[in-house]
């Protein structure tokens, strides 16, 4: 009986491998065909013979009913080449991991189901960060196919553009005006990986790089609330609609509106969550060594809106060098920019150390009265 029993949970592994090897198969045949498609309806979309000088273009090149034909069917072409990459980039890797998993993968996979269960019926700060992580990667996501002029939904940025590009400005760099696009994919992307390695280090208890940090940081609502509305209101900035652009496409500079455009409500709100953090940290070594005392709370408010400053300078200095590197001209526009986004930062990390400030008050209270 014994024999038989093993014999049929071999037959029953090797019937999930093969199976396993199917879906892996499979996978990289949707790679390989989306890739295909997606060539084809690129040069679809973006023919190399549009790019040529005039006199030196086909007649179908200039054709303009038939280039709208062409650009509708690329884009929508391209948008279904995309699809298929996610459909086979998931049974790639669903195929590959199952393949090649050993027992010991298993128990990682149960375990970490459990810790997830665990802290999802017992943390609530764990359920809020998983959730805005969640919204931020689809937003990563959107925001990764509409920037890229060869994405699949860059027809819904393409017309913001259109809208509110500077008057004589040539329709060929008309991408250009979208300064941040890539580069704000690229912060989203920096974003996600840190909120990914927190929810980690949270079910994986232990040696984890930073795992004091996380913890400390996890425990504070106020803070985390702040940090999730940033970075969420980051994300939905550099959607289709360019909030990032109004004001800021080197003009209006000097007017109302471009010390309240939208870069600057997010300037003070990230200079919030990293003064109240840096306030509560400081405040808590005071505490650690017993030096707590009025002085050493003033102490911890200037270091916090002085460190938000000093970060802020570094920042500027960042954007300026992005836009050599990046050859995005916008030199004298960043020059014009950087002081109202300072002060920004400058009431931000203010207000967050006051914040911070009046939370550790409000726990102090709280304490003699869970005590008595």
């Amino acid at each position: 009986m014994a024999q038989l029993a093993n014999n049929s949970s071999e037959e029953k592994e090797l019937s999930i491998k093969r199976s396993n090897i199917r879906i892996l198969a499979l996978g990289l045949i949707l790679l390989l065909i989306a890739i295909l498609i997606s060539d084809f309806f690129v040069n679809l979309r973006y023919p190399p013979e549009r790019k040529l000088p005039e006199d030196l273009q086909p007649l179908w090149a200039k054709d303009k009913e038939l280039e709208v034909t062409m650009n509708f069917w690329g884009d929508l072409g391209i948008l279904f080449s995309w699809i298929t990459i996610g459909i086979g980039l998931v049974l790639t890797v669903y195929g590959g991991l199952h393949y090649v998993r050993a027992p010991i993968y298993r128990k990682f996979d149960t375990s970490f189901l459990e810790a997830f269960t665990s802290a999802f019926k017992t943390d609530k700060n764990f359920v809020f960060l998983v959730g805005c992580t969640i919204i931020f990667t689809i937003l990563w996501v959107f925001n990764l196919l509409t920037y890229p002029p060869s994405g699949p939904l860059y027809f819904l940025r393409k017309v913001f553009l259109q809208q509110n590009a500077p008057e004589g400005f040539p329709t060929d760099s008309l991408h250009t005006l979208s300064t941040y696009g890539a580069f704000a994919v690229i912060q989203d992307t920096a974003i996600l990986i840190i909120y990914l390695y927190i929810i980690y280090v949270r079910l994986r208890p232990g040696k984890q790089f930073g795992e004091d940090f996380v913890n400390f940081a996890m425990e504070r609502t106020l803070f985390l609330s702040v940090l999730m509305f940033t970075s969420l209101v980051h994300a939905i900035g550099h959607m289709p609609f360019e909030l990032y652009g109004q004001g800021q496409w080197g003009t209006g500079f000097s007017t109302l509106e471009a010390w309240f455009a939208f870069d600057k409500i997010l300037h003070m709100f990230a200079s919030m969550a990293i003064a109240m953090l840096l306030f509560i940290i400081v405040t808590n070594q005071f505490q650690k060594f017993g030096a707590e005392s009025t002085s050493s709370t003033m102490f911890a408010l200037l270091i916090a809106i002085a460190f938000m400053i000093s970060l802020g300078l570094v920042w500027e200095i960042y954007e300026w060098i992005t836009n050599w590197v990046l050859v995005l001209g916008h030199y004298e526009d960043e020059i014009l920019d950087a002081p109202k986004d300072l002060v920004w930062d400058l009431i931000g990390a203010v207000i967050g150390a006051i914040l911070a400030y009046i939370e550790l008050h409000r726990e102090k209270k709280e304490i003699p009265e869970s005590l008595s």
